[in-house]
């Protein structure tokens, strides 16, 4: 039995008991036709369009039609490619159509942006020598890298107001949606003016705003990035395109 050609007849709820189970057990060993099927299946739960609903009934009629005059199975087997063509087409139409609305219209979100650029700050080499023999510091960084973003705020906060511990802090906050206060960590050091982290601390700003529906102040800030030489210069261009 050609598997291939009972696609349809399964779909539809058309076979007997004995062909459903004989292919069933077949959908399960054969790797190529489970995956005929699975396509086979979205392509109907995609198609809502009426007029092809109506061009399926057709179809259909017309299979119903070959069974009760004994019709051919190429015949039979023409009209099944016929419609997976058709139904294949308009994936097709729409996936094309897709492809011209992503390049054209600009999608993004503020929550897609968000996702596309943001990533937590890891620790790097430039701390080591602030975490060595700093007991604090380490376990802060230890529950950070856990994620355990409350415990380790309270490590950091202990720190008083050095500046690796703002910073992280900030981060931490951003975890846990205070972006209040995430702001006032990320402004704590971009106002000392004389460390490492302002660039980041710029940056994770703008991203803040995004995260808190603050488009303008977004765009402020992103503008102000990309004008500058800072690492996130280009990135921070890629965004402003997208919000405007």
């Amino acid at each position: 039995m050609n598997r291939y050609s009972y696609i349809e007849d399964y779909i539809d709820n058309d076979l007997n008991k004995d062909d459903l189970k004989s292919f069933i057990a077949e959908v399960k060993e054969n790797k190529a036709l489970a995956a005929e099927l699975n396509l086979r299946i979205e392509i109907n739960n995609m198609i809502q369009d009426k007029g092809f609903n109506e061009l399926k009934s057709i179809l259909e009629k017309q299979k119903i039609n070959r069974r009760q005059n004994n019709f051919s199975i190429n015949i039979r087997r023409e009209a099944t490619k016929t419609w997976h063509m058709i139904a294949v087409s308009f994936v097709l139409v729409i996936v094309a159509g897709g492809l011209w609305y992503i390049l054209s219209n600009k999608p993004y979100t503020t929550e897609k942006l968000v996702e596309k650029y943001y990533k937590p700050a890891q620790p790097i080499g430039q701390i080591r020598g602030q975490v060595s023999g700093n007991e604090t510091l380490i376990k802060a960084f230890r529950l950070y890298k856990l994620n355990d973003y409350d415990d380790a705020l309270n490590y950091f906060a202990a720190l008083n107001n050095r500046i690796t511990s703002k910073f992280y802090s900030g981060i931490c906050y951003i975890e846990l949606k205070k972006y209040d206060d995430a702001i006032n960590s990320f402004k704590a050091v971009i106002n000392d003016n004389d460390n490492l982290y302002i660039e980041q601390a710029e940056w994770y700003l703008g991203l803040i705003y995004l995260m808190n529906n603050q488009k303008r102040k977004a765009l402020e800030q992103f503008n102000k990035i990309s004008g500058s030489d800072s690492y996130y210069a280009d990135k921070a261009k890629e965004i402003v395109k997208y919000i405007r």
